[in-house]
């Protein structure tokens, strides 16, 4: 048997008890971390890559170090809910009421009895089944959650790379003017050309070669989908059959006659539907069997003749 809070008590002498306000709000109650980055972000990042060597020239290139990925721990966005959620999804079908509870069926538990001098007799209330308008649980679904990943960037360039050679004499090595052949060289004079007898003799070829520059950094998002425990506190509403303890409520009263201020005759409130809201009941105390709650707390009132 399950107890309303008492803060609702004052609220089930009309027809239900409000509580919390249903604005649905979802809290996660799993910790998300990173992926790996799929191929998709790889490619993205390598396109980071190639933009940053464009902004260089043709001549350079970007490349991404997959050794350097770093993702950041803390989502830059969610985990934000990608599927739908209903009771039907509550773990274990467990369900608890939130919003208004209004009863199917009140009743008054055994016999009245006193509190204090109030002219009222009370009783304990309670619900056999009744009406939450909302709900809460717990339950597994999907969500999406944005990590933002850094990584570097290797940067090249293409330099073109001049040949390489030497000068031979091509007749008598003898001959005074073959000093001439090691005087290009040695001055870097007509390097690549023939002069006379002083022909061009290759070592290697020119062409380009790739040199290392300073690293870039970059960063982009990936967004992943997860299975992850989370709870509804405003869910939709349910039925329930459970009896439910609403707690102390009025269930015999004696209002004044018009115009005189003297009691008028017992009438039964809130559900109850016994034969104890009489003068002798009242005023039986020990003798009958009706408690008072509050003993000490003026005993001498006006109460109904009968």
């Amino acid at each position: 048997m399950k107890f309303i809070k008492s803060a609702a008590i004052a609220a089930l002498l009309g027809s239900s008890i409000v509580s919390s306000p249903a604005f649905a709000a979802v809290t996660v109650l799993d910790t998300v971390t990173p992926n790996d980055a799929t191929p998709t972000t790889l490619a993205a990042m390598q396109t980071k890559c190639d933009d940053l060597a464009a902004v260089h020239g043709t001549t350079w290139t970007g490349t991404l170090d997959e050794t350097t990925i770093v993702a950041n721990a803390t989502p830059v966005s969610g985990p934000t809910e990608s599927g739908t959620h209903s009771i039907a999804d509550a773990i274990d079908g467990t369900l608890v009421g939130a919003g208004t509870f209004t009863p199917a069926h009140l009743e008054i538990l055994g016999d009245p009895f006193r509190n204090g001098g109030s002219v009222n007799m009370f009783g304990i209330q309670q619900s056999v089944g009744g009406h939450y308008s909302a709900s809460q649980y717990d339950f597994e679904g999907q969500f999406d959650t944005t990590f933002e990943y850094s990584f570097t960037c290797k940067m090249k360039e293409s330099v073109t790379t001049p040949a390489t050679g030497h000068h031979i004499w091509t007749l008598d090595p003898s001959d005074p003017n073959a000093a001439a052949c090691l005087a290009f060289d040695k001055n870097g004079l007509f390097q690549g050309e023939d002069q006379a007898q002083c022909l061009w003799v290759v070592d290697s070829p020119g062409g380009t070669e790739d040199q290392d520059r300073a690293d870039e950094f970059s960063s982009v998002n990936q967004t992943q989908t997860d299975t992850l425990l989370a709870h509804e506190d405003a869910g939709e509403g349910f039925d329930t059959d459970e009896t439910l303890i609403i707690g102390q409520v009025v269930v015999c009263i004696s209002p004044s006659k018009t115009g005189t201020k003297l009691p008028g005759s017992w009438v039964q409130q809130n559900g109850y539907t016994g034969d104890k809201c009489t003068t002798t009941w009242y005023n039986g105390g020990a003798m009958v069997g009706v408690p008072n709650l509050n003993d000490g707390s003026h005993n001498f009132v006006t109460v109904p003749v009968v």
